[in-house]
């Protein structure tokens, strides 16, 4: 028996259906690894993964890219939202540093104690200027 290798994951079953059946007509080897365990009322308990006999997996990677290619998500999109995190950390930690340098000097408690409120009033005040946004595009 070849070595599989993993295409892609899924949450749902019904996706990786689709593409089992889209590279079966292809030609292509496939197995879904968990997709039994996967059915239940409860929800998946496991990630079903697409897999294909190593020689075939760039062909495969190919087959879906060609014509399903959101399966692989877009490069840019997810630079886009680690700049977005990347922001919404750093206005974090700067309010945070503010609130903890206020707090310390008009309380002057115990500075673990002043660290603690100042993160935890900065996380509130970051969501309330900025809360986490979606895209609308």
């Amino acid at each position: 028996m070849p070595y599989l290798k993993t295409v892609l994951t899924y949450h749902l079953p019904s996706e990786a259906e689709v593409d089992k059946s889209l590279l079966e007509s292809h030609g292509l080897t496939v197995n879904l690894l968990n997709n039994n365990e996967a059915r239940n009322e409860l929800g998946a308990p496991f990630h079903i993964q697409l897999q294909v006999p190593d020689e075939q997996h760039a062909q495969a990677v190919a087959v879906i890219r060609e014509l399903n290619p959101q399966r692989f998500g877009s490069v840019e999109k997810v630079r886009k939202i680690e700049r977005e995190l990347g922001r919404n950390l750093l206005q974090l930690v700067g309010i945070s540093a503010v609130v903890t340098a206020l707090l310390w000097f008009c309380t002057r408690q115990e500075i673990v104690k002043t660290v603690v409120e100042g993160v935890i009033i900065g996380l509130i005040l970051a969501l309330v200027l900025n809360p986490f946004r979606r895209d609308k595009h």
